[in-house]
């Protein structure tokens, strides 16, 4: 087996084109250098480098020999650097932007319970309707509701599902009465949820799809704005169901339209593709996925033990 050691200050030689700016990358003798490079020669029986008193070329054996070096040198790191992860998997910061009333209802307390397994592990959460810069680094994870990923540069893994229910109150029932189809809605004063769903609500049912334009007095980006309202009698609206299941099973909302289906939207965990992802994140992300599984308990709001 070839010494690492020689690899390493062959490749530096190379990028520095100098023996002297080599040994200072290296940080050894200019001498060790040369002998490095020599015992290279040496032991595979070929020149790899023509050496002049100004400049240093490659051979055509040294060509091939340095782009493996390289490719071989990186694997190394990169081995190291997951053995790392793997030991220090218990420790170190994530950061984690999520939406409002998600973030408040469900993510916090699986932050909890997840520091409650690892507390050596620092959770920063920023709650925002704006979807943070991954790029940037102002965070590491997002945790999204969307109907599919369109984020081709980044990796979406799916968490959950989560469907999405026409609601109102019992009281704005017995002054409105109820859509017995999802045209009716024209007919009445539907809260408006700006993000995903906006005022276009697309229907499934025993006829097809419906597509409805619908208007009312209120349009706000945050769901809990919209429970609000909805709970005080205001109109109709549509909500995910990690934010209406509490207010159904309560007998506080009733859903409507049940012969009919609006497009479900899946809760994804979404970071950049980075094959060196600290263990800490992926440790948190596989929590979230066993915590929010399949059939997420938000679906009949039933918090996990």
């Amino acid at each position: 087996m070839r010494d690492l050691n020689a690899l390493a200050t062959f490749v530096a030689v190379v990028k520095a084109n100098s023996f002297t700016g080599a040994a200072d990358t290296c940080g050894i003798s200019k001498a060790l250098v040369t002998r490095h490079i020599q015992d290279l020669e040496v032991s595979l029986g070929v020149k790899l480098l023509h050496r002049s008193t100004r400049k240093i070329g490659l051979t055509l054996a040294g060509e091939r020999f340095f782009d493996r070096c390289v490719r071989i040198l990186a694997e190394a790191d990169e081995a190291v650097q997951d053995l790392e992860d793997l030991t220090r998997g218990s420790h170190g910061l994530i950061r984690i932007s999520t939406a409002i009333t998600f973030g408040r209802m469900h993510l916090l307390p699986a932050v909890n319970a997840f520091l409650e397994q690892n507390p050596s592990i620092q959770i920063d959460v920023t709650l925002s309707e704006r979807f943070a810069d991954l790029i940037s680094g102002n965070a590491d994870l997002v945790v999204r509701l969307a109907e599919e990923p369109r984020l081709s540069n980044l990796v979406a893994r799916r968490l959950a599902p989560a469907r999405w229910v026409v609601v109102a109150s019992p009281e704005y029932i017995s002054r409105h009465g109820v859509p017995l189809s999802p045209r009716d809605l024209q007919d009445f004063n539907c809260l408006v949820y700006d993000r995903p769903k906006g005022a276009d609500w697309r229907f499934k049912g025993k006829e097809g799809e419906t597509s409805i334009k619908v208007s009312g007095n209120l349009r706000t980006n945050v769901a809990e704005g919209l429970i609000d309202a909805t709970l005080g009698g205001m109109g109709i609206a549509a909500l995910p169901s990690f934010a209406s299941a509490p207010y159904l099973n309560s007998g506080q909302l009733v859903e409507l339209l049940t012969d009919y289906a609006l497009p479900e939207s899946t809760l994804y965990a979404v970071f950049l593709p980075d094959r060196r992802l600290p263990e800490r994140i992926r440790t948190f992300v596989q929590f979230l996925a066993d915590r929010f599984s399949s059939e997420a308990y938000w679906q009949q709001c039933k918090p996990p033990t």
